[in-house]
């Protein structure tokens, strides 16, 4: 491992960046020449007299004519003593930083530092104007030379002006640098940003590295091997840690291309060049080595004109500039004398560039020194020293390891490694003495059996009649062969049988399997085969439907009750339930989650929020999405009561309204975009007793918080967790001060959280990796049936605190800050999430497939920002209808295309993969496609409801028979057409109604039905004049 030596230092009278607006990035650009100094040190123990010193400053300030100055005194080396190395650095920096006046003094200053009796540091200077840093470098071993009491070639060094010819024209120039820059350039982040800024004036600062020498040596032989140039390898190991960081697809970085026809010139010779340099996220160092290098020798011709004349030259110059300096340390000058014994060299800093990072690597005997410049007002120094590590780690693994993919890199040195990895496995919860996740429910129906366990509007029942409910369903099952490690569906709606269905099941010892009613059925088919299901527990209403997928049925008994069932308690390694989600093979696949597992997250919630008898919690989410088991089994483990909404009404503001509102009303969950919705909706109200809202499912939007903090008094808990693992992180507040997304926060509970590289190593904070989740018995069992994809995604633990621990790999992408607060930064696939809903779109494309298509899905956000899925398949409209209509015998609403678009052929990259960033835009006609448009509305009542759905839809002419879910509706835009169509006419038109006739013919039937019952009280007359008013009933 590369042996990284960082000091920091703030300039002394460095250039200050310019001053901007919060949350604005600046463009990178060059300091002006007065402005910059270049510099080196060393540290010696046997120091050349000072009178010598002073003559080698001279001598060099006579043999170059960029360094001579008329009527200004002769150079002269400063002199000081300082007790420490550090002392001795800060006083050379202050002295080499210190503002140029070179109408007083010569370009070029000289410093001895005197350590004791056996020691000096010796330093030179030269201002940017003048000198560059292989000029500097030039400088420098002459200037040793001289100390050392040995002549230099008689031979007058080279001007300035000695520059070699061109060998492009500068029509060719030009034309290159527009071709070269002619594509969307990144603004880029380089991970060492704080969000909002350090709180300190803008001001230039440093970190100094150096590269040790076998590490310098291991870049050689890899420039040897590979036809490159050191320089190159470093611009790669450059570029690579930039991507890293910044996870862009190109990076645009300024590089000077030297000037000079002589190596031993002397002067301000450099050239700098923008180069962007693709970086693909899948390719490995020396890919990278070679484009870098390949770029760098394209360039280096064609420099010549100013930066600041290239940009502006370019086809968009107002596109971004490079925010990124590298200076490689070029090669080292013909006949460099060893470096006598006891000879140390030291990175001095100083700083050269006015904006964004710079990093500059310079000879220091057979090592490299670096320092790494950056804006002390958008970074702290403990994030420069860690982006100093990086690329210094990167670095030394990449130069022995050229065939390593960029993302299994390393870039933690390995004593920061294990104090990460020390850190994260220390902090964790433990709890003891778990039970099965229905005791606590049987404890309290025992202790306190008239408590109210559930009120609805269909009733109230206590935790004893609810228990002798459970029990004697319970008693049913257990007759039909449920039991332990087997599974029962459950087709309830949202209601006091559906607790006493889930109860009734984890006392046989079985686990339960969710099934919606709005699922099709096929996909519910598929999930009674898979799961094995010994039966299914539902209501009446459903057993006509679920009669084909030939499953015993077990209906919920609406009455009666019996003792607890004469069976054992189920062990805690005994699967609870099974959730199946989406899976990108095709076929959803179910996750086991055994007591346990369950128990620790019930624990989790009991310790954070403290509910007690009388507390009421709003329990709204479909039993198919797991929030629901949290919703129901939270309260009912304290002995606080469920408030259950109607069923399929949780959308419907009105009614949620109403239970959020209601006295000792504590606690509720939404979805981020549910809570978007229903705030853009919901009247103004006051919420006398809620405490907290639970948000999970999705990325929440700072700017949703604050039109939260604007509606509710309760706290807002950002919680990320999956199906797999439970919530493993939260974020709690009220107010954020940044834009973009909440963080996900902290690891809660007993979990732990790794930030991880592909080769499943930790990266700093501020670095992009998956994030992998672990907890002792906090992991899902696995895949049902699928032991591959369980071994893929369950892989042993690379850093357990007990063994034989597994790791969850999420393949959602993060980064820690400093402050060890996770973000959310992406997915590693094609998963995304729809309205909270996790969708693999590989099982979309391949139930389509199977239809006959040669199609492509991808998620999009829609004209409000929303994510939805967009299909695209090559083939006519009638094709595409074909294909709708069998996706809907296959997958679940929130798994539907909500458009369609028909193409020639899918776009194909160079490599013959398809390339979905070529994928079109959906147009308004793509969205109207579906709009079979047979017969248009043929009342004005249609017409007005078909105006709502022009607006929510951004449909022209939708027909009257349409399938509101056909032509691009989903839950949220139902809610929008809901809550528009009851502001229009003062109704209660509800979310079943909705769902019962999903086109404008049947919506206008149902508010002309509303009407009349609102009217049926009034005068014949009274009545027929409002319902003209309302809807305006003559016929087209």
């Amino acid at each position: 491992m590369v042996s990284v030596d960082l000091d920091h230092r703030q300039t002394h009278g460095s250039p200050a960046a310019p001053r901007r607006e919060p949350g604005t990035l600046p463009d990178w650009r060059p300091a002006a020449p007065e402005d910059g100094t270049v510099a080196r040190a060393a540290r010696l123990t046997a120091p050349a007299p000072a009178d010598r010193i002073d003559a080698a400053l001279r001598a060099l300030t006579e043999r170059h004519p960029a360094l001579r100055a008329d009527g200004v005194r002769p150079p002269r080396a400063h002199r000081a003593e300082a007790a420490t190395e550090q002392d001795a650095l800060r006083a050379a920096e202050e002295h080499a930083g210190a503002p140029w006046d070179l109408t007083a003094e010569p370009p070029l200053r000289g410093c001895l530092v005197r350590l004791g009796p056996d020691a000096v540091l010796l330093a030179l200077a030269a201002p940017r104007a003048r000198c560059d840093e292989p000029s500097m470098t030039v400088l420098w071993e002459e200037f040793r030379t001289l100390c050392a009491g040995r002549e230099l070639p008689g031979t007058p060094a080279p001007g300035p002006e000695d520059t070699p010819p061109a060998t492009v024209t500068a029509e060719e120039r030009r034309a290159y640098w527009r071709d070269r820059l002619d594509l969307p350039l990144p603004l880029t982040r380089f991970g060492i940003e704080t969000p909002h800024g350090t709180g300190l004036p803008p001001a230039r600062a440093a970190v100094t590295l150096t590269v040790p020498a076998e590490v310098r040596a291991a870049v050689e032989e890899l420039a040897r091997a590979t036809a490159t140039s050191a320089d190159s390898v470093l611009l790669a190991a450059f570029l690579a840690t930039v991507h890293r960081y910044a996870q862009e697809e190109h990076t645009l970085v300024a590089v000077p291309a030297a000037h000079r026809a002589a190596p031993a010139a002397v002067g301000n010779l450099a050239r700098t060049v923008p180069l962007l340099v693709p970086v693909a996220r899948e390719a490995r160092f020396g890919e990278l080595l070679a484009a870098a290098h390949t770029a760098a020798e394209e360039a280096g011709p064609r420099s010549g004109p100013p930066l600041d004349e290239i940009l502006a030259d370019r086809r968009d110059p107002d596109a971004p500039a490079p925010r990124a300096e590298f200076v490689p340390p070029g090669p080292a000058p013909a006949g460099t004398a060893p470096d006598p014994a006891g000879t140390r060299h030291l990175p001095l800093r100083t700083t050269a560039a006015a904006t964004g990072i710079s990093l500059r690597l310079a000879p220091a005997g057979d090592a490299w020194s670096a320092v790494l410049e950056y804006d002390r007002a958008e970074a702290t120094e403990s994030a420069a020293r860690s982006w100093a590590d990086s690329f210094a780690t990167l670095l030394a693994h990449a130069a022995t390891h050229p065939g390593t993919r960029l993302h299994a890199l390393p870039m933690l040195p390995d004593d920061r490694l294990d104090a990460t990895v020390a850190a994260i496995n220390s902090g964790y919860a433990t709890y003891p003495g778990l039970r099965p996740v229905h005791a606590a429910f049987e404890e309290t129906a025992r202790a306190r059996p008239d408590l109210t366990a559930v009120e609805s509007a269909t009733g109230t029942i206590g935790y004893g009649a609810l228990d002798r409910r459970a029990n004697l369903l319970a008693h049913r099952l257990i007759a039909q062969g449920l039991g332990p490690e087997r599974t029962a569906g459950v087709l309830v709606e949202r209601s006091v049988d559906l607790i006493v269905a889930l109860l009734a099941i984890w006392k046989t010892g079985a686990a339960m399997v969710p099934l919606d009613a709005r699922m099709p059925d096929r996909r519910v088919g598929f999930i009674a085969d898979d799961a094995q299901l010994t039966t299914i527990v539902t209501q009446e209403r459903f057993t006509d439907r679920l009669a084909a997928h030939r499953v015993p049925l077990t209906t919920v008994p609406t009455e009666g009750g019996a003792d607890a069932p004469d069976v054992p308690a189920p062990r805690m390694d005994h699967a609870a339930y099974v959730y199946y989600t989406s899976g990108s093979t095709g076929r959803p696949k179910g996750v086991v989650l055994d007591h346990h597992t369950a128990a620790v997250r019930l624990e989790w919630l009991g310790r954070r929020y403290r509910l007690a008898p009388g507390d009421r919690v709003v329990q709204k989410t479909p039993l198919i999405f797991d929030v629901a088991i949290w919703e129901i089994l939270g309260p009912l483990a304290a002995g606080a009561t469920l408030l259950p909404a109607d069923p399929d009404a949780e959308s419907d503001v009105t009614h949620l309204t109403e239970l959020l509102t209601a006295e000792h009303t504590v606690f509720t969950h939404f979805v981020p975009s549910m809570l978007d919705a229903y705030l853009r909706h919901a009247p103004a109200a006051r919420h006398p007793s809620l405490r907290w809202v639970q948000l999970s499912g999705e990325a929440v939007p700072a700017r949703l918080l604050e039109r939260f903090a604007d509606h509710f008094d309760a706290e807002c808990h950002n919680l990320y967790g999956q199906t797999e693992t439970s919530e493993v992180a939260a974020w709690e507040g009220r107010s954020h001060d940044g834009t973009g997304n909440l963080p996900l926060g902290r690891q809660i509970g007993v979990y732990r959280l790794f930030v991880l590289d592909e080769a499943l190593r930790p990266v700093p904070p501020g670095v992009t990796g998956e994030l992998c989740v672990s907890g002792l018995g906090g992991l899902a069992r696995g895949y049902l049936g699928r032991p591959g994809a369980t071994a893929e995604r369950f892989v042993p633990h690379p850093y357990p605190v007990r063994p034989g621990e597994r790791l969850y790999r999420t393949g959602d992408l993060a980064a820690f800050d400093e402050d060890g607060v996770l973000g959310y930064r992406g997915r590693a696939d094609e998963q995304t999430k729809i309205r909270g809903c996790r969708v693999e779109t590989g099982e979309v494309e391949a139930v389509l497939a199977r239809g006959g298509a040669d199609c492509a899905v991808v998620a999009r956000p829609d004209e409000e920002g929303a994510a939805e899925l967009v299909a695209y398949v090559v083939g006519d409209r009638a094709a595409v209808e074909r294909l709708a209509a069998h996706a809907e015998e296959y997958l679940p609403a929130y798994m539907l295309p909500g458009v369609y678009v028909a193409l020639d052929a899918l776009p194909l990259g160079s490599s013959g993969k398809l390339d979905r960033r070529a994928l079109p835009a959906p147009t308004a006609r793509d969205r109207a496609a579906r709009s079979t448009a047979s017969e248009p509305p043929l009342t004005a009542l249609e017409e007005r409801i078909a105006d709502l759905w022009r607006a929510v839809l951004r449909v022209e002419e939708p027909g009257r028979d349409d399938n509101f879910f056909a032509v691009g509706g989903n839950s949220l835009k139902s809610l929008q057409i809901l809550n528009r169509i009851n502001a229009a006419f003062h109704i209660k038109f509800t979310v079943r109604d909705f769902f019962a006739g999903p086109t404008i013919s049947q919506m206008a039937a149902t508010v002309d039905r509303l009407l009349r019952e609102m009217t049926a009280a009034l005068s014949d007359d009274d009545a027929a004049g409002l319902l003209a008013e309302l809807k305006g009933n003559q016929a087209r």
